[in-house]
Order: C-alpha cells, then structure tokens, then sequence
C-alpha cells in the first residue's frame, strides 16, 4: 500500500476526495491531511508518503512552493496537483518542478481512479529498480570473505533475512557448491592464563587448522569461540587428527586448550540455526562428561538420555531466571541441587556426574527459549572453571551466579525501550496500566486524532498500542501471582482487569495457561478467587 497525503484548504473538498474513489483498489491508503503546505511538511517528517495530493493555492504555502520543497527534502515523493481551468499555466510550472501529473477540479472518480492507478505502477517499477539495484551492490559485496563470514554469522544465529538467505544459496551455487549434506562444527579455544597473543593471531592459526574441512570462510563468534559450516564428510578419526595438528601448530603465544562440538548432519539452509545450536550443546556437553575433545551431538543426546528427570524442577528454575528476583532464583537452584544430590547420598562421583549433567539439560532448555537463547548463547560460561570446580558447592555457587546475570540481562531486554518521541508517552502508560486508559484517551491527551495516533506509535514502538498495553500488563500480572497472598481477582485488579473471569482469559491468551494454571506449575499455593 502507497501512503498518499492530502493537501488542500477547503475541508468539504479533502472529504471529497476521501471518498470519491476506493483507495485500496489502487494499491493506496490515505495516510494523512493538511490544510496548507507547512501543516504538511510537518507531518511529513512524522510519517513520509509516497504520493502527495495537492492543491496549487492555498493559503500560508502554495502548492508550488510546497513542491520545490519536497523536491529538495524528499527526492522521489510522486507530487500530484489538484488544479481549475484558470490555473492550467501553474499546473505546466508544477511540471517543469517535477511533479508527477495533475488533474482537474472537480474531480472526475474515474480520472483520479485511472491517474493514482499509474503512479501506484510508477512506485512499483522504482522500487523493482531500487530492489534489483540494492540487490547487485549486495551480490557485488558479498564476493568479500568478510561479507561472506558476516552472512554466515547471521545464518546461524538466526538473523538473516529472506534476501541475504537467497544471496548465500546463489553464492554457494557460483563456487559449485550444493548444501545438501552439512554440519556446524564449534570451536572453543579456551584463554590460557596470561596469554599475550592478539586475537587476530588465533584467528589466522584456527582459520590455517580449517581451512581443508570446508569451502566456507570461519566465523568468529568472539575471541574465543569459531564456527565451521563442514561441508565436506569427515570421518570421525580425521577431525581428531586435525584438532591434534592444530594445536601442535599454533604458537606458544597462543597456545589454548581446544574443544569442538559437532552437530548432527543436516540438509537445508533454514536448518542452519538449529544445527549451530546442536553444535553449542556439544560443546558445553563436553566439559561435563569425561572432557572428550571432539563432542558428538549424535552421543550428547544418548548421554542426555541418561540424566535423570527433575520433576518440574528446571521448568520452575527458568521461569524464576526470567520473571523472578535472586533470591527466588537461588531457592529454585538450591531445591534442584538437593534433590540431585540426594539420589546419591553415598556416591560422591555419581552425584557430581549428575549434578554437571543437569547443567548441560538445564542450559539445553534455555536454549530453546526464544527470549533467553542469545542471551545464554553469547555468554562467557566458565565452562571449564565449572567442571574444574573441587566442591558441588562451589559448582552451584557458580551456576547461580551465570542465572543471576542472564537474569539481569533478559529483564533489562524485556523492558520496554524509550523511543524518540514517545518517551513521555510510554511512561505515562507505564504509570496508568492499571487505570482504564485507551487508545482513544491516550491519543487525545497528544492532541492527535485516533488513527493518526494509533499508526504514528506503532511506527514508533513496533507494535500496537492494545498489545503493547496488554503485554505490560501481563508481564506485571505474572509478578504479582508470584505473591501467594493476592487472590487472582486481585492481580486482575491491580492490572486494570475489573472483571476477573476477562483477567483469565486475556492471561491465558497471551501465556498459553490460566494464572491457576500458572502460579500451579511454579508451585506457588493458589488463593481461590
């Protein structure tokens, strides 16, 4: 849809052509209206649109002058005159301006049907032009190893976009290869104490050890974690061997202790995020059960098999990671602990086998988390310093600190961001969630009409003004429930619910359970309403 914007003093007039033809027919919407030209450029740097409808006199600024000032802030804006018979010499002067086309008043539906129809076709080739041109820039880029490194960066943590996907797929075809049969290797180079070595020194030492097992650059995921789409099959004893070579060719200076994770095999681009997340499983499987070098996602899994179960346990230990305070995150780790601990009163080495088996189990889960997984992916673990770890105490101290910061960090990510403009705005419904405030009401109190205000804050915060409202009220909702003492009507109540059945449903829809259903599964006793 094309945003037009009307420009014209009489009010009877811009409500004519409002309603003269059907906007959506023609591939258009009506953004917006002005009575003269300044009102319209300013909400043009509000909201920009792609066809302005404009008359040619007006009062304050002309249409003329409206036109040589889009021409010089907003090349490529598709100006259309509204002219009389007696203004035809200032419709040829808006011509040689640059504006797109003109039509006669009064309006004729099917002139004006027939004239946005061909602007509409006029934006479409521009932007077909636009794209195919953006598009070879890209194509042209992307034959750079950095481009193709950043390319696969984002393949894996899931950020890529349509394009870059389709870019990657014609790149790979270029160099003769099919991605029919691959895995995503993950290398971590452990820091060795008081190492002095630059980082770009390991990078050429661990890029030299890779370069024979695919014909795809290495990823630096940080200073001390790679990533290797294997393309090519490796057996098992070769990737030994090579690891091997590698670390009898890097230099003292950049000697590290190296652990791979390997995930299982897969056959699609869109299944590259899912590979590199079996790739991190290995890998921090790896520290937990015997050391291994080289850990297998094929053997994790079978390993994994063997972890026992805590009943609820670590459902209750994530949530309390993402909506709960440290104290309550150290109580939910502390219960897992024990009830570890306690199917091996007198095995020392079976409950510390189990305890770092439930870590890797618990940070497998997280990963599966959409809201925690980068966060939990991108984090310095100490992997090592855990495994190393002489008392499970220690080890659990440990792991209570890494849920504390990922906990800080998914509730500084949840908050919702001040955007230019809007910080007023938000913070004014941050203050009156709970109060019977609507769209209707917040857009006056900014003097703007409803529609204009319900697109503007979308624009602005990335989302409607209803679910960005609900969704603040259920984040707080989810914190009261976790106070036993307030009936849910309650929480309703201090959410701005009035009634409590309404309260439920709008919970369940937006978390998939009931707030019984909830505090339920957190174990959190449950006041009858």
């Amino acid at each position: 849809m094309y945003k037009v914007l009307i420009v014209e003093d009489e009010w009877l007039v811009r409500e004519g052509l409002k309603h003269t033809i059907n906007w959506e027919d023609v591939g258009c919407r009506i953004m917006g209206e002005a009575s003269d030209g300044e009102m319209a450029l300013r909400l043009m740097e509000e909201e920009t649109p792609d066809i302005v409808l404009t008359d040619i006199r007006m009062p304050e600024m002309d249409g003329i002058q409206l036109a040589k000032e889009i021409a010089s802030r907003y090349p490529g804006m598709k100006v259309v005159f509204l002219t009389g018979f007696d203004e035809f010499a200032y419709a040829q002067q808006a011509l040689k301006l640059g504006a797109a086309d003109y039509v006669l008043k009064p309006t004729n539906p099917d002139e004006l049907t027939q004239l946005m129809g061909r602007m509409a076709a006029k934006l479409d080739e521009e932007r077909r032009r636009r794209t195919e041109r953006e598009r070879m820039e890209h194509k042209l880029a992307f034959g750079q190893p950095l481009i193709v490194e950043k390319m696969l960066y984002d393949l894996m943590l899931d950020h890529a976009g349509a394009m870059e996907q389709e870019l990657f797929l014609e790149y790979a075809a270029e160099q003769g290869e099919v991605l029919d049969a691959f895995r995503i290797a993950l290398l971590y180079a452990e820091p060795s104490p008081g190492e002095s070595a630059p980082p770009g020194e390991l990078y050429r030492s661990v890029a030299a050890w890779s370069s024979g097992l695919s014909a795809y650059p290495l990823v630096r995921m940080n200073d001390a974690k790679y990533a290797l789409l294997l393309d090519r099959e490796t057996e098992r004893a070769e990737l030994h061997r090579l690891l091997d070579l590698a670390r009898f060719s890097m230099s003292q200076a950049t000697q590290r202790q190296l652990v791979l994770g390997v995930s299982g095999r897969h056959n699609r681009l869109d299944q590259i995020p899912a590979a590199f997340q079996q790739a991190t499983h290995a890998l921090v499987t790896s520290f937990f059960w015997g050391g291994e070098r080289i850990a297998w996602f094929e053997d994790t899994e079978r390993l994994a098999a063997e972890v026992p179960a805590l009943p609820g346990l670590t459902e209750e230990l994530i949530e309390a990671v993402k909506w709960g305070t440290e104290a309550s995150i150290r109580a939910k780790s502390q219960t897992c602990f024990t009830w570890i601990v306690q199917q091996h009163p007198t095995n020392e080495l079976e409950a510390r086998k189990a305890f770092f088996g439930w870590i890797v189990s618990l940070y497998t889960m997280l990963l599966r988390e959409d809201e925690l997984r980068l966060i939990v992916q991108d984090s310095a673990l100490l992997l090592t310093s855990l495994e190393r770890t002489v008392r499970l105490e220690d080890g659990l101290e440990r792991l209570n600190g890494m849920l504390l910061s990922w906990s800080v960090r998914y509730q500084e990510q949840t908050k919702p961001q001040s955007r230019s403009g809007f910080e007023e705005i938000e913070d004014y419904i941050g203050r009156h969630y709970a109060e019977d405030i609507t769209l209707q009401s917040i857009a006056e109190r900014c003097n703007m009409s409803e529609s204009y205000f319900s697109r503007l804050f979308k624009k602005q915060v990335g989302t409607s003004f209803v679910d960005y409202l609900t969704g603040l009220r259920m984040r707080r909702a989810k914190e009261l429930l976790t106070n036993p003492r307030l009936k849910i009507y309650e929480v309703g109540l201090q959410v701005g619910y009035q009634d409590s059945r309404y309260f439920s449903q709008i919970f369940r829809k937006y978390t998939g359970e009931t707030p019984t259903e909830f505090r339920k599964r957190l174990g959190i006793p449950n006041v009858p309403i």
